[in-house]
This record gives C-alpha cells, structure tokens and sequence, in this order.
C-alpha cells in the first residue's frame, strides 16, 4: 500500500434530528482520491462506525491518525474541572473532529446567509453578534469595522468569502 498523503470527508449528511450525544450523520472516508469506507454514527454517544473496503487500508488509516499531534483540551467546562491533558488521535477521534468541522462550517454558512455575524472579544466562548438587518457586503464590513475596532475579532461571514 502506497503512503497516505489526503484524507477527506465527503458525501456527509448530518441528521441534527437523531443527534442525542454524538453528530449522527453518514459519510465517506477517502484516502489518496479513492473511496476507502462507508462511516456512519447513530448519534447515541457510541463510536464512528467504518467499513473499509479492505483490512489494509484500515490498518494504515489507523496507524496515520495515530501519529497525528494529540488534539488539545479546548473545552471551557473540561478545562475547569482539570481536564487539560490532550487526548491522543486514533481513527475515530480524527474522524468524529472533521464532522464536527463539517457541522460547524454548515451551521455558520446558515447563519450568515442573510445576516452579518461577528465575534467580539468583549463576547464569552460561543457568543456572537448577528446583523440580521444588515446582510454582508464589503462595505458593510468596513463599516463594522469602524465601529468596533480593536473590539472586533472576526467577521464570521469572511470565512465564506
């Protein structure tokens, strides 16, 4: 087997509805441009589910999630309680966190369809200012600009851009 070099998520849909403790969805895993497992998690806290079309390739995506950097502790309520060690990467962590990102990335073009939305530092983890008069343009945004200043941490439309 020839070394990793891309890994991505594709074809993932989200069903927010089933979602209890995990991201419910359903996915596929692609490795050097080639379908290489079918994913799938129900939503009910347990792990990603992966069909790899052969144990090979399996083992590999293992061991390459394996030697990624372990992935900090960002959560505001772990960290508080002394949760601060980073967990390691394996598999499905690498996999549950790029859902996430999907999910994410969904939520924010959502979001900033029709309105301007934009973080502050003044704002708590999560919190953000949404425009809902006032859709994006980039005038718009220099505008905002001038009015927050320093203040301004971001204007989430810009990822989409």
């Amino acid at each position: 087997m020839e070394a990793i070099k891309t890994v991505e998520l594709k074809g993932v849909k989200i069903a927010s509805n089933m979602s209890e403790e995990t991201i419910a969805f359903t996915g596929v895993l692609w490795i050097n441009g080639a379908k290489a497992a079918d994913l799938k998690n129900d939503g009910q806290g347990g792990d990603n589910r992966a069909w790899f079309k052969d144990r090979e390739l399996e083992r590999a995506f293992n061991a390459y999630c394996e030697a990624l950097p372990p992935e900090p502790v960002t959560d505001a309520w772990a960290i508080e309680r002394g949760f601060t060690d980073p967990s390691p990467m394996n598999a499905d962590l690498w996999i549950s966190l790029e859902v996430g990102k999907i999910d994410e990335a969904r939520y924010w073009k959502r979001k900033c369809a029709k309105t301007m939305c934009i973080i502050l530092k003044s704002d708590k983890d999560g919190q953000f200012t949404q425009y809902k008069a006032w859709p994006y343009s980039s005038s718009a945004a220099a505008e905002v600009r001038t009015i927050h200043g320093d203040e301004l941490v971001e204007i989430i439309n810009e990822r989409f851009i």
